[in-house]
C-alpha cells in the first residue's frame, strides 16, 4: 500500500513508500480496518517521534471499513466513518496511509452530509477547540 513514512534516527523527517506492507491482520476483536478515504495532518503528526508514533503519521481519518473484529457491533463493512487510527491497544496504527486499523471506540459513522475531508478534519482540531473553549475558556451554554 502507499504510505508516508518516518525516517531518519528520530522520524521527524517523512518520506514516501509506494509499497509499504498492510496492517496486520488477523484484527483485535474489537478493531475494523479502514479504507483511509481522507487524513488529516496536526503538530503533533510531525512532532511525535517514530520511537513512540510508529511509522506512519497521522491520527485523524475518514474512510471505509473494509473489514471488522468479532465482537465490533456499531460498524459493519461498507460503512463511512471518521475518528482517530488507534488500535485497540492504543498504538497509532497512522492515518496517511491506504489502509489504517482503529479501535470501534475510536470511530463513529460519518454523516452523509459530510465529505470524507471534513470528517477527517474534525478528530483533533475539533477537541482541541471545543476543549479550549469550554475548560480553559470556561464557555458555557447560553
Amino acid at each position: 500500500m502507499r504510505a508516508a513514512i518516518r525516517t531518519g534516527l528520530l522520524g521527524y523527517t517523512f518520506s514516501f513508500n509506494p509499497s509499504h506492507p498492510s496492517p496486520k491482520t488477523p484484527l483485535q476483536p474489537n478493531e475494523i480496518l479502514l479504507q483511509v478515504k481522507s487524513s488529516a495532518i496536526n503538530p503533533v503528526d510531525y512532532k511525535l517521534p517514530k520511537q513512540l508514533a510508529g511509522p506512519i503519521p497521522g491520527i485523524d481519518v475518514s474512510g471505509i471499513v473494509q473489514q471488522v473484529g468479532s465482537d465490533v457491533t456499531s460498524l459493519q463493512v461498507g460503512d463511512a466513518v471518521f475518528g482517530r487510527a488507534i488500535t485497540a491497544k492504543g498504538n497509532l496504527s497512522g492515518s496517511l496511509a491506504q489502509e489504517a486499523i482503529a479501535s470501534e471506540a475510536e470511530v463513529a459513522k460519518k454523516a452523509d452530509y459530510l465529505t470524507f475531508e471534513e470528517g477527517a478534519a474534525l478528530g483533533t482540531a475539533y477537541l482541541t477547540s471545543l476543549q479550549s473553549l469550554r475548560d480553559a475558556g470556561k464557555v458555557e451554554k447560553g
